[in-house]
């Protein structure tokens, strides 16, 4: 499934103007042309990890948009099953996901870490939530019963 601009600033709660600025800062958004779906699973897990860092740490994604490549590649070459046990190690110079039972080691730097657990199931939950109600959209009426109606004999000739 591929998604377009429009769903993933609403999926991540993202300004026009900042996804605009993002895909100026960051090589790998703007290899993203034009307004048809483009946007793999992978580059939405990664948005969202960078929607993470600028919300949480105060990153700026200008300051460090070209190092986000290798966090988009890797996003990229894994399913969300396998990214739910990953974590996003962002350090001053290198950008990775390792398996959440390595996170827990000491660091030999400073490093930030996202976990993608919970990115993944908030993702889930807001693309359920809205194939369920593209589904079964909005009634107009209320549901009736209707009664059955008696079989017409036909004439034979």
């Amino acid at each position: 499934m591929r998604y377009t601009q429009s769903q993933i600033r609403e999926l991540l709660s993202i300004s026009v103007d900042a996804f605009r600025t993002w895909r100026d800062a960051i090589p790998a958004l703007a290899l993203h042309k034009g307004h048809a779906p483009s946007f793999t699973p992978g580059d939405v897990v990664a948005m969202a990890i960078v929607t993470e860092l600028v919300r949480d740490f105060g990153v700026r994604v200008g300051a460090v948009g070209d190092r986000f490549d290798q966090l988009f590649k890797e996003c990229g070459e894994k399913s969300w099953l396998s990214l739910e046990n990953c974590v996003a190690l962002i350090e001053a110079d290198n950008f990775r996901l390792v398996d959440a039972s390595l996170a827990r080691r000491a660091p030999d730097a400073s490093t930030l870490c996202v976990p993608c657990a919970p990115i993944i199931a908030r993702l889930r939950a807001a693309l359920t939530a809205t194939e369920v109600d593209q589904v079964q959209g909005h009634l107009q009426f209320p549901p009736t019963s209707v009664g059955m109606q008696p079989q017409r004999r036909s004439k034979r000739a």
